[in-house]
């Protein structure tokens, strides 16, 4: 009987776990660049012959692209398939993202909300574009001027193994020191095309959210139910004994 009350302490903690991911995901369905993440459950086995209950836990980022929506902004960029914006903090740590929310500062620096900066490859001085109408291409390239003249280039990186990033909140993700970094430079068929004025918003999925947090809920209240029968059996046994 005592195991019965430990299945369900386990149901409860797994399903509240869940319940966070689905509370992440409905607060960030209008956060760009966002990426859901997937709760799986778990069996917890004592043996090979009795379950002592469930657990749950991030299986995995859904990495699947969200809508791309139009904006004004002159280095908004958005990625029509794979790939990710490099962007790095005042550390000089790189980190990935699909947010290509990005503005000059008063510095002339390309950078996100966050202040990170973006990495570009610079072929003439970032003091040389100011007055120019910049244009960014679907390659990267970024050029302006009357002559057209190529100012410099978007990286897009891609790790080998998606699952060896981490996701640090804002849309960014770190990856695993031993993680190989691919560059759009080594293979550009590898990436897909910047779109520049858009915005690629978050792939959260408001419907689905919604109906996971009805069975969870639901699922949440029957382990709380079975820990209470068991709890009045054990009292009722309890006053026999008496």
């Amino acid at each position: 009987m005592f195991n019965v009350l430990s299945i369900g302490k386990s149901g409860l903690k797994a399903n509240q776990y869940k319940m966070d991911g689905i509370a992440d995901e409905l607060a960030n369905v209008t956060t760009d660049g966002y990426k859901k993440r997937t709760i799986s459950f778990q069996e917890l086995m004592l043996d090979q012959d009795v379950n002592v209950g469930t657990k749950s836990g991030i299986s995995k980022t859904d990495f699947s692209p969200g809508v791309l929506t139009q904006s004004e902004g002159t280095f908004d960029m958005a990625i029509d398939g794979e790939g990710f914006f490099g962007v790095k903090d005042s550390n000089g740590n790189l980190m990935l993202t699909r947010n290509g929310a990005f503005y000059a500062d008063a510095e002339n620096n390309i950078r996100n909300q966050s202040g990170d900066i973006l990495q570009i490859e610079y072929f003439t001085s970032i003091n040389e574009w100011e007055g120019r109408d910049v244009t960014i291409s679907e390659n990267g390239s970024i050029k302006g001027g009357a002559d057209n003249e190529t100012l410099g280039r978007v990286m897009l990186y891609m790790p080998e193994n998606l699952a060896n990033l981490t996701a640090i909140g804002e849309g960014r993700f770190t990856l695993s020191p031993d993680e190989n970094l691919i560059e759009q430079t080594e293979n550009p068929a590898l990436f897909g095309k910047i779109r520049q004025n858009f915005i690629e918003g978050s792939n959260a999925d408001m419907t689905r959210a919604m109906t996971e947090m009805i069975i969870t809920q639901r699922a949440y209240s029957l382990n709380a139910s079975t820990i209470q029968s068991t709890d009045e059996l054990m009292q009722l046994i309890n006053d026999i004994k008496r």
